[in-house]
């Protein structure tokens, strides 16, 4: 997983100019976010082969533990990371374009688009009791975790990546992030 960057073909020298250190953390948010749609997508199917309507934090942790061992294995990481990288990349530029507006002493329309709204106060009775009502909800309609005893590929390498991931150690930095990232939500949310 080191070579994660050369794997996916994008460039992995940093220089000294901050557009190339920028770039870096471009490619570096392109191949998170294909690492984190791929989890979502692994917990998505996990839930609906588990006869469950509801992702839970669970089915989450699976997802990224299976992703954590898989995802140099998908053909298709270069293609969706650059696709990602271009996104951001044309957000950024008409983000500094606007930001260069704003400098020049004219206003955006997103600023404005705000200036005449009506905002509710949060000690306000109304939006309290909506608060209360989803509260309410929300802890009557939870659904109860189950492991999925599906025999597709998703969810046997899912529980297969679960069961190696009580006895792995990473064996380089990157792991060591994932891993550690990994365990936090675990222990956040009670998972261990």
């Amino acid at each position: 997983m080191e070579n994660l960057i050369l794997k996916t073909g994008f460039d992995n020298s940093i220089h000294n100019s901050s557009k190339s250190e920028e770039e870096y953390q471009l490619q570096m948010m392109s191949l998170i976010t294909v690492f984190m749609e791929n989890a979502i997508k692994t917990a998505e199917i996990y839930t609906k082969h588990s006869n469950r309507k509801t992702i839970t934090s669970i089915d989450i942790s699976l997802g990224l533990k299976k992703e954590l061992f898989t995802f140099l294995d998908n053909d298709d990481i270069e293609e969706r990371a650059l696709r990602i990288f271009n996104e951001f990349k044309n957000e950024e530029f008409v983000t500094s374009s606007s930001d260069n507006e704003d400098e020049s002493g004219e206003e955006s329309e997103e600023k404005n688009e705000y200036n005449n709204e009506e905002f509710v106060s949060p000690n306000s009775n109304s939006n309290n009791e909506k608060i209360y009502d989803i509260e309410k909800k929300n802890e009557t309609e939870e659904e109860e975790f189950n492991k999925s005893d599906c025999e597709c590929e998703v969810c046997k390498k899912t529980n297969e990546c679960a069961e190696v991931w009580k006895t792995w150690k990473p064996s380089n930095r990157i792991e060591e992030i994932l891993y550690s990232s990994i365990q936090n939500i675990d222990n956040k949310f009670h998972l261990i």
